[in-house]
């Protein structure tokens, strides 16, 4: 899962098509260092899906289904002004250096 700021830049919004169990987050680069401990300690070079895009200050926007489980849900801390996307682990694996 992937925690991030709820997108509502209406530019990005307009050019994405995001079916209804999905939806999109911002993240800053930073955040996917944590990587590292799943075990993907190489850097990210591939912006390909689940990246969608990339702002201009250079963070992440990246689709995947929206978190929907209470139990999960339950266990994270998530402000109104951010959500959170299930992205599986092979589709984090083909965003990396010798993914």
């Amino acid at each position: 899962m992937i925690q991030g700021w709820v997108v509502t830049d209406t530019a990005i919004l307009a050019r994405l098509t995001v079916p209804d169990d999905e939806t999109i987050v911002e993240v800053p680069t930073a955040l996917l260092d944590h990587l590292a401990l799943e075990g993907l300690d190489r850097e990210v070079i591939n912006v390909v899906a689940p990246i969608v895009g990339v702002t201009a200050g250079g963070n992440y926007i990246i689709q995947g289904k929206r978190v929907t489980d209470a139990e999960a849900l339950s266990q994270m801390t998530i402000p109104d002004y951010e959500t959170c996307v299930q992205v599986t682990k092979s589709a984090v694996v083909t965003l990396l250096v010798g993914g």
